[in-house]
């Protein structure tokens, strides 16, 4: 059971890789559109990494 959640965090890694090439590639372009929408997918990256990684934390104490 320990090991679903420990491939979650594992998937949550390449995930957040991939993601946040995306978000760099988006914050240097010279549209001030692109720039928020780059920023905005960072804050909603963070708030998605915080719950799940919270959620599995708890899943593996128990």
């Amino acid at each position: 059971m320990k090991f679903g959640y420990i491939l979650l965090l594992g998937l949550l890694l390449l995930i957040d890789i991939l993601t946040f090439t995306e978000i760099a590639s988006l914050v240097r372009q010279p549209s001030d559109l692109k720039v928020a929408i780059g920023l905005g997918l960072l804050v909603v990256l963070v708030v998605a990494n915080f719950f799940v990684i919270r959620y599995s934390i708890n899943r593996l104490k128990a």
